[in-house]
């Protein structure tokens, strides 16, 4: 696993800059509206912690900022309201510490530089006009235009939007998951205790996953203690609540692995070989341990289905 240099990039975010530069993250559906796959939507997979941002609105710069943890799948936020509202119910969120410019800069004032430093393709102008591209979200560019950018800018004013934490927000979801649980008057009162245990990984859901397995499937870890049964379809995008409890919809993992794999950092493929996020530091991968465990240490065929999910919508290769 070789390590990734720094990347930069261009989000086009009009209709919801003041949402996201307010909340500290980038939000994208994870494909079109007709459900085709859309490489400006993918770029959320590819961004990691480090990378720089360019917020473009309004045919302007209007905030610089840095990437401080990988995407996550997350539901629009409810500030967007009637924002999109072709878009999907979920979708990626990127966590973005941002931070306003001295100088909201019209790269359009210096076409002479802007035009020979946009990508050829998946550009965020136009390579000809350099206005904004309308279906552009997500762009990767190249060094020479972000030192454009902050040479447009005169760099960053100083004032520091702290980022949204994924893991603050996924804990509230859970917590809102559960309420409407307890709410919802369809079920009994023992069938809304079984949810919500699911939900927290825990009760049924986790003696049949134990059942299963009887120890971490990478590790090989046995003491029930350290090991958490793992959704491999995530529970908020689970259509039924026997998906939701379906033990081959879940995996026992050490809480290292169950935190990397709910994050969509590592998979399976078909063969169960252990998937790694390039997204990952290399440094980081070996002080955790992953390359000792190349391979899952049983047969996860009977969990294809969750599994080839997981790797095709989590996963972030």
């Amino acid at each position: 696993m070789s390590e990734r240099s720094k990347a930069h990039w261009w989000v086009n975010h009009k209709q919801t800059f003041e949402q996201e530069f307010e909340g500290g993250y980038l939000w994208s559906p994870k494909t079109s509206a007709s459900g085709a796959t859309n490489q400006f939507y993918n770029n959320m997979r590819r961004a990691k912690p480090g990378d720089d941002v360019v917020s473009y609105a309004d045919g302007r710069i209007r905030a610089l900022g840095v990437v401080t943890d990988t995407a996550t799948t997350a539901p629009k936020p409810a500030t967007f309201r009637s924002v999109g509202s072709n878009w999907s119910e979920w979708g990626w969120l990127l966590p973005v510490q941002w931070q306003s410019v001295r100088v909201e800069a019209r790269p359009t004032d210096d076409l002479v530089r802007l035009l020979p430093a946009l990508p050829q393709k998946y550009s965020p102008l136009n390579t000809a006009t350099g206005k904004g591209n309308q279906n552009a979200y997500l762009s990767e560019i190249s060094p020479r235009l972000m030192a454009l950018a902050l040479e447009w800018t005169q760099g960053v004013s100083g004032q520091v939007r702290p980022p949204c934490e994924s893991g603050v927000i996924l804990d509230q979801l859970e917590e809102k998951e559960c309420e409407e649980i307890q709410r919802d008057s369809a079920l009994s009162q023992s069938e809304r205790e079984t949810l919500i245990l699911a939900r927290k990984g825990q009760g049924a859901f986790r003696d049949q996953v134990i059942r299963q397995h009887a120890k971490c499937v990478v590790t090989g870890v046995k003491d029930l203690r350290l090991l958490r049964a793992s959704h491999i379809k995530p529970w908020r995008l689970c259509a039924t609540s026997i998906e939701r409890l379906d033990p081959l919809n879940g995996l026992l993992l050490a809480p290292n692995l169950d935190q990397l794999f709910d994050k969509g950092l590592i998979s399976f493929s078909d063969d169960g070989s252990l998937m790694v996020s390039s997204t990952l530091d290399a440094q980081d991968v070996n002080a955790l341990g992953i390359f000792q465990h190349s391979n899952a240490r049983i047969s996860l065929t009977p969990h294809s289905r969750y599994v080839e999910y997981h790797r095709i919508k989590i996963f972030i290769p």
